[in-house]
């Protein structure tokens, strides 16, 4: 497989996963808090550890990305931390907002952070600038923002994102007999950049299109109009490349016109809360995601991560914050964790840059085998900072996400890189 990063099920399956150096698997089921997540640590050394995402904002809301963040540091740091220094942990809430997200890199820089990890930033064209002026790395982010996620060198995602989601819905539509195809996204910078992608994605799988149709970024209270421009098109596929407000009220005014039009977007933004929100507008809806399901306990990270959700006072069934960012942020600090441990004396972000520019397959929670030191290699093409990903389509029923029962998409970026 191309690039840098393998999803590794077979190994995992119906097994306690050995996560980092095998020192955490049963930190999961620990009650009892330890170390510091949030602020500094109680006591000795400690290394510096930030995550950054919106919280409260109609056009993204990542409040998983905090509790993924938290439960990772609290069951790393019961488990001695790094090399005996306790992880110091803060979280910077960018308000979906492009000067707050600026200013959250900027707060990371005044504080020294080590790295950034498990960042979630539509406005990462404004922020990853000052992370990489700063030297600080950019540890398992989503990309999600623009071009920079996959070009900067400070960028160091675990898959290929929303990218990968977006062109593997093509791939997904055209395995399941669909026979034309709509893409609906909002009309947006960051993504008509996106959207030039997924139209050479679909030119490359074969994909008859329709076309797309546009949304603006704000204001959008009834959708029905654009769920009526789908119907003019004949279409009986559609990617919908909105935010969760815009997910719940495209999916909606589908639905209520009984369009027979199979949907599919990013787990990253239509997770079980936003589908039990809509209720029965939600099933059958697809998301494409390069992570297990977050009820997969078959799946041993899924497990200890659900686990160690639950041990920091997440409670079972929260929809909110057991989500597919949050598991991505949660596998992000054990992929952070797992390259500081490689390195002799302080961490800092320096260190922490070098360390990451001669890793490689870092075994990150027995889920991904991930090699940093080969990202913005030539062999990644177009898109250097992306590392080769397997996507998986999942659905909901009764707003419980479930598996689609669709072939999986390997490698979706391999035709237009």
């Amino acid at each position: 497989m191309l690039g840098s990063a393998a999803l590794r099920r077979s190994a995992v399956r119906g097994a306690v996963a050995v996560v980092l150096a095998g020192s955490l698997a049963a930190c999961g089921q620990e009650n009892s808090a330890g170390g510091t997540s949030g602020g500094a640590a109680a006591s000795g050394d400690t290394v510096k550890f930030m995550s950054i995402a919106a919280v409260g904002s109609a056009l993204t809301n990542y409040p998983d990305v905090d509790a993924g963040a938290k439960a990772a540091v609290e069951a790393i740091n019961k488990a001695g931390g790094i090399n005996g220094k306790q992880i110091s942990y803060q979280f910077c809430n960018t308000q979906g907002d492009a000067n707050q997200a600026a200013a959250c890199a900027r707060k990371a820089q005044t504080e020294g952070v080590a790295a950034v990890v498990g960042e979630v930033d539509i406005y990462s064209s404004q922020s990853m600038p000052i992370l990489e002026a700063a030297g600080i790395p950019n540890i398992g982010n989503l990309p999600a923002g623009g071009a920079i996620d996959y070009e900067n060198p400070v960028s160091y995602p675990l898959h290929e994102g929303n990218y990968g989601a977006f062109t593997a819905a093509p791939y997904a539509f055209k395995a399941a007999g669909k026979k034309k195809m709509a893409v609906v996204a909002l009309d947006f910078a960051a993504t008509a950049a996106q959207v030039e992608i997924v139209n050479k994605a679909i030119a490359v799988s074969g994909m008859p299109t329709a076309g797309e149709v546009k949304i603006p970024a704000q204001g959008v209270t009834d959708y029905a109009p654009y769920a009526q421009q789908l119907k003019d098109l004949g279409v009986d596929s559609a990617l919908v490349m909105l935010g969760p407000t815009g997910l719940q009220g495209m999916y909606k005014a589908v639905k209520g016109m009984a369009l027979d039009v199979q949907l599919a977007g990013t787990v990253f933004s239509f997770g079980e809360a936003e589908a039990q929100a809509i209720g029965e507008a939600a099933d059958g809806i697809w998301v494409l995601s390069p992570l297990p399901g977050i009820h997969d306990d078959q799946d041993a990270a899924v497990k200890q991560w659900n686990e160690q959700l639950t041990a920091t006072g997440v409670a079972d069934g929260d929809p909110g914050l057991r989500r597919a960012a949050g598991l991505n942020t949660w596998l992000a600090f054990q992929a952070a964790a797992a390259v500081a441990k490689t390195i002799t004396g302080p961490v800092t972000a320096e260190s922490m840059s070098a360390a990451l520019k001669s890793a490689k397959d870092v075994d990150v929670a027995g889920l991904l085998t991930w090699s940093p030191a080969e990202l913005g290699t030539a062999a990644l093409g177009a898109f250097p900072r992306l590392p080769s990903s397997t996507y998986r389509v999942v659905t909901y029923e009764g707003g419980v996400q479930v598996d689609a029962d669709q072939p999986e998409i390997e490698e979706p970026l391999t035709g237009v890189r």
